[in-house]
């Protein structure tokens, strides 16, 4: 198994001091010296491939990212869609000025106790057969499975080798994770390489001045530069990117160290560079020599696959939905097929909604229009619900205020009345497309009722309101004719009742 770690970024801010303490104490090797080879012989074999080849300036390539939201065998504990959307949000934002800019393919959602919590051990074999080779493949996990390691690149570049990155789920929105493993992804080695094998330098252990070949068993790069390049290259092999021996991992921002290259130089190491292991700074960078590396994987033959020549939807989402329905505390008379409402969001086609109540796990779910319906809640209960709109490009908002609604008893049952008053009923059930089915009432008063109709995953297709049913037995008609086949949702709302029913169109 091979495989690549890096260290890259913080836990939660309050934990950053902890983490980076902890890091510079029990800091694993991040990268072995066997796979830094192989993300230094793609770079190269690439720097070869692309030199004649005539890059179009000013064009942006659009890349897709596949999210795997990964659980436990059972599940549970799910990562969360917001984690993506923020890693997307970042990764856009660093990369802006490459002319590389990422979309959202699909979220796949797989259940795996391997992936989820050990995925740089255990999972390897169940990731590889998850790969889909037409997007970047990004997993988002409950933990890698090396204390520590918040991220990792999987290397060789193209379907033919493994060429997945991995992500804790809580370190995903950090400044440099993603954007750091997806550095990786492009070919580039970290700034220090060559020093990972005992945890970057130690005056005590490796001298100063430093010996010509590194702890790694490499060539040590000299701050003069005259062996940045070439055959016999030292460090990550790119001129613009200091010498570094690996002075972190560090949350202050700052280098500190003493240390002498060969030539007896002292260091003077790009401490805001994306592929080292300082942080705590509030800019990073990549150097001009590693955007070309980078355009260079990106446009060479083992990486046709993540360009699709597809350009998404690049309306900016900026703004945040307002909760409609139901309003704040507003009580539910029951706890299945709740229907939820919110103002639609100037350029978002897709909703984030997470919902929480106590002592149960939060729900997420994504939809297609800015109204939805819920099944599977708890009678009884409170939920705060709160909804994000978003893009395949444009991540970046942020989630309306929260409301409170509260569910009722249980009052929907395909065969049972919802009150002594109602009872309602539909068919023909299966009906044919383009056929219409009837919603019948028997009822011993006058019902008006709203009746709206839902596709499986929320979206809300038809609406009638103010539909009048007399005193005894009463059938409503509903034409079929701008639907599709499958299974939908009728949901009626009287005055004294919720209730909603299953319908299934077929061809």
């Amino acid at each position: 198994m091979n495989k690549i770690i890096s260290a890259c970024g913080t836990l939660a801010f309050t934990a950053l001091i902890a983490l980076a303490t902890a890091h510079a104490q029990h800091h694993k090797c991040g990268v072995t010296i066997e796979e830094g080879k192989k993300i230094m012989e793609q770079m190269h074999f690439n720097r070869n491939e692309m030199r004649d080849f005539a890059f179009e300036r000013g064009a942006v390539t659009y890349v897709p990212v596949r999210f795997y939201l990964v659980a436990e065998g059972d599940g549970t504990g799910r990562t969360s869609e917001k984690a993506a959307l923020g890693a997307l949000c970042l990764l856009n934002e660093n990369y802006a000025d490459q002319e590389i800019q990422f979309y959202i393919k699909e979220f796949k959602y797989i259940n795996n106790d391997d992936i989820y919590s050990d995925a740089i051990n255990s999972g390897f074999n169940d990731i590889a057969n998850q790969m889909i080779y037409n997007a970047i493949n990004i997993f988002l996990t409950d933990g890698t499975g090396e204390e520590g390691v918040l991220g990792f690149y999987q290397p060789g570049a193209g379907p033919q080798g493994n060429d997945w990155v991995v992500l804790d789920e809580n370190s995903a929105t950090e400044k440099l994770v993603a954007t750091h493993e997806v550095g990786h992804f492009f070919s580039l080695n970290h700034t220090f390489y060559g020093w990972e094998c005992t945890g970057g330098w130690n005056g005590d252990l490796n001298g100063s001045p430093v010996g010509f070949t590194n702890p790694c068993g490499s060539i040590t790069e000299l701050v003069n530069m005259t062996n940045c390049d070439g055959a016999n290259c030292g460090g990550d092999c790119l001129c613009d990117t200091p010498a570094d021996y690996m002075f972190g991992p560090s949350n202050t921002c700052s280098y500190t160290a003493d240390a002498l290259d060969p030539n007896g130089q002292p260091l003077s190491p790009d401490i805001k560079n994306f592929m080292n292991y300082i942080y705590g700074c509030s800019d990073y960078h990549f150097t001009d020599d590693q955007k070309q590396a980078m355009k260079n994987s990106l446009f060479s033959s083992s990486r046709n696959y993540i360009r699709p020549n597809y350009t998404p939807n690049l309306e900016q989402v900026t703004g945040t939905p307002t909760l409609v329905s139901p309003q704040g505390g507003e009580l539910i008379p029951t706890f299945n097929a709740v229907p939820l409402e919110w103002t639609a969001v100037p350029g978002a086609d897709k909703y984030l909604v997470e919902m929480t109540t106590s002592g149960q796990p939060v729900r997420r779910f994504v939809v297609n229009s800015n109204t939805t319906v819920v099944n599977g809640l708890l009678p009884n209960k409170s939920y705060l619900w709160k909804v994000l709109g978003f893009n395949e490009y444009s991540t970046c908002a942020g989630f309306s205020s929260q409301k409170i609604l509260k569910t009722g008893e249980d009052q929907v049952n395909d065969t049972s009345e919802l009150t002594r008053k109602e009872k309602w009923t539909l068919g023909p059930n299966p009906v044919k497309l383009g056929e219409s089915f009837f919603l019948t009432l028997s009822t011993n008063a006058k019902v008006t009722a709203e009746i709206s109709i839902f596709t499986a995953n929320g979206q809300s297709v038809q609406q009638r309101k103010s539909v009048d049913f007399a005193q005894g037995d009463t059938s409503y008609e509903i034409e079929t004719n701008s639907l599709n086949a499958g299974l939908y949702f009728v949901n009626i709302k009287t005055e004294n009742a919720t209730r909603t029913l299953k319908l299934s169109i077929v061809e």
